[in-house]
């Protein structure tokens, strides 16, 4: 029997019982035939459920109702048609449209900040996740999707544990302790297992009185702090390498002078030797500020691109012309083969040929005597590509990465004896920057080694 059956035949019998008893009593006493009296009382009870019939199907109906608006899922819609009742049943199912509108309001308000809060949170630059109270994921952004799927073999990050995603001892133990009910953590570590990146995580309890299992208890904010530390060592270094690279000169050039004001006082051979000496070292001195000013001036623009319009083939030219002097003196003859600039390049006229300059040069200084210094272009589609190739010794594959380091030598002594200050290929490396250009290094030993630098095109 269903439900509404059920309910039907104990309301019909709830209703016509006291009838039929007072029937059935007559009929006992004889004051009512037992024929009559049984119809009398199927009568009795056939009226009562007639009675009752509609209006039990009617509160069915709302029972369903309130079923169905129990049972909603969070972005479904119930039929919004008003009811077309009368009477207190009536009253109550209008009630209950009026209910149904109201919450569905207020949950199509909570699913509408839902997703703006899911979008918000998805356009943070900086990895956001909760855990539960047993430090399973619960909630990852795009930010912490892009940096922690994958990652330890773990693709599906809801419902895991932290340490799958995280094997880093200071943020678990801050999020347990967080869990414990202590203060809210900030923590650093470095993921190592790819590229190192190091991160600041802030770990912060979620506190909610109505709070179950499997809710968020801790969120933890990362913050990617890879540039910063970088930046601040590498600030170090600069420092360090150029109070290496100014101490030495300066400290040669406060010996001269004592030597010429004590021994070397009334001796004009030595006097001569000693100021040539200083002059050299003032010299090395004087390139070194003009490079740093020189590669201050290019950072402080590296985020402008130039627009200019630059005729390569004749800064090249310009800028081989100057060399030619420093060629000859070391018996390198330099090729040129720019017959694919037949047009202008983006860029600024004076920034590249510092860059040109400072290739060629290098490649003059590093090449072996008797051979050439190869300069070639080409072109392929609006890219012009221009190398730079010398014939020395080559570079060892573990120091390419890293020539462009600020007073980065692969060999010091012979740098500074043929007057490199370091900063050379630092300053290639802004400037094609700038210009968001390519350089690319290709070195083999005992072959020589091939710079190239990449351009667009004018137009």
């Amino acid at each position: 029997m269903t439900p509404k059956a059920n309910h039907l035949f104990w309301a019909t019998l709830a209703l016509g019982l006291p009838g039929a008893a007072v029937l059935l009593v007559l009929m006992v006493t004889g004051h009512l035939a037992p024929g009559p009296g049984v119809i009398a009382i199927a009568v009795i009870l056939g009226g009562a459920a007639a009675i009752i019939f509609r209006p039990l199907t009617r509160l069915h109906r709302l029972a369903h109702r309130l079923e169905a608006l129990i049972d909603t899922l969070p972005d479904q819609q119930l039929d919004q048609d008003p009811p077309h009742e009368s009477g207190a049943i009536g009253d109550a199912a209008s009630a209950l449209f009026r209910l149904e509108r109201s919450w569905g309001r207020d949950r199509k308000q909570l699913r509408d900040g839902l997703k703006a809060a899911q979008i918000l949170f998805d356009a943070l630059p900086d990895p956001l996740i909760t855990v539960d109270a047993q430090s399973r994921l619960v909630y990852a952004n795009a930010a912490a999707r892009a940096l922690l799927a994958g990652r330890q073999g773990v693709n599906e990050l809801a419902g895991r544990d932290l340490s799958a995603g995280i094997r880093q001892p200071s943020i678990l133990q801050a999020v347990a302790d967080v869990l414990n009910g202590m203060s809210p953590r900030t923590v650093e570590f470095t993921f190592t297992d790819r590229v190192d990146q190091s991160f600041e995580a802030r770990v912060e309890p979620i506190v909610s009185e109505a709070s179950k299992d499997g809710d968020a208890r801790v969120l933890i904010l990362m913050r990617d702090v890879t540039a910063l530390r970088r930046g601040e060592q590498m600030r170090a270094d600069f420092v360090a390498n150029v109070s290496h690279e100014l101490r030495t000169p300066l400290t040669s050039i406060v010996g001269f002078i004592e030597t010429l004001r004590g021994l070397a006082k009334d001796d004009p051979e030595a006097q001569t030797r000693f100021l040539d000496l200083m002059e050299t070292q003032s010299t090395r001195m004087t390139r070194i500020v003009n490079d740093l000013l020189s590669l201050s001036r290019i950072e402080m623009n590296e985020h402008e691109r130039p627009n200019d319009e630059v005729n390569l083939h004749q800064t090249i030219t310009m800028v081989v012309d100057l060399l030619t002097p420093q060629s000859y003196a070391r018996d390198i003859k330099i090729e040129l083969d720019l017959d694919a600039l037949d047009g202008p390049v983006i860029g600024q006229a004076d920034e590249l040929a510092q860059l040109f300059q400072n290739l060629i040069e290098n490649a003059i200084k590093y090449g072996r005597a008797g051979t050439a210094v190869r300069v070639a272009a080409s072109l392929r589609d609006d890219i012009a590509s221009v190398s730079v190739t010398d014939q020395g010794e080559g570079i060892p594959r573990e120091h390419i990465a890293r020539l462009t380091e600020r007073f980065y030598r692969v060999d010091s002594t012979r740098s500074r004896e043929l007057g490199g200050t370091g900063l050379g290929l630092a300053i290639v490396k802004h400037i094609a920057n700038r210009h968001r250009s390519e350089l690319t290094i290709r070195s083999e030993l005992g072959v020589g080694s091939t710079f190239t630098v990449t351009l667009r095109r004018f137009g």
